[in-house]
């Protein structure tokens, strides 16, 4: 009786993790690409692909759910929320400007290009757009800009994190979820 209790709970468990509902299948990305050449835009193209395939994988919803920070279930940063839904908040894709649940990310995106920094890129609480450095964009992979352009949307969703390099700020929300675009997508080899 004390095994089947536990299969049933393992069970369980195990297909919280594995069902993926359906926003994750129909999740869309309206991405406004601003002067940018068509060779550049096939490379958004590209990551809007893998984010696709990634956003409906049983894989990302268990690596969201099952993120752990300071020995609990939970993201450093998370404005008081759990991983579930965290993870339901970016299927609704409700962004602070875009205040609608469409189940899409909507954004605007423009290169800029600056060769003494190291910032990947930004984005600014007051628009919809996101700005990646050119240096970056165009040496990373459609993958790597999956995986940034994942960490600057979920700016738009709210989540932030600290300015200054230290342990917290890589278990954020933008950084750690960022971070699982990146290894997924790796692990699908784009």
């Amino acid at each position: 009786m004390k095994y089947l209790a536990f299969f049933l709970f393992f069970l369980t468990i195990s297909e919280s993790y594995s069902f993926v509902p359906k926003d994750a299948f129909t999740f869309d990305f309206n991405i406004k690409t601003i002067r940018m050449s068509r060779m550049k835009e096939k490379k958004i193209d590209h990551s809007i692909d893998i984010l696709r395939e990634i956003f409906a994988s049983p894989e990302f919803k268990r690596r969201i759910l099952s993120h752990r920070y300071n020995g609990r279930y939970q993201f450093a940063m998370n404005k008081g929320l759990s991983n579930s839904q965290i993870y339901h908040k970016i299927l609704k894709g409700v962004e602070k400007l875009h205040p609608y649940d469409n189940n899409a990310m909507d954004v605007e995106l423009e290169l800029y290009t600056d060769y003494e920094s190291i910032v990947v890129g930004f984005t600014n609480p007051r628009t919809r757009r996101i700005w990646m450095n050119t240096k970056y964009f165009n040496r990373n992979s459609p993958a790597e800009v999956a995986s940034h352009l994942t960490h600057e949307w979920l700016h738009k969703l709210g989540f932030g994190h600290e300015r200054e390099k230290c342990i917290k700020r890589k278990y954020s929300v933008p950084y750690a979820i960022g971070y699982i675009v990146r290894d997924l997508a790796k692990k699908y080899r784009y």
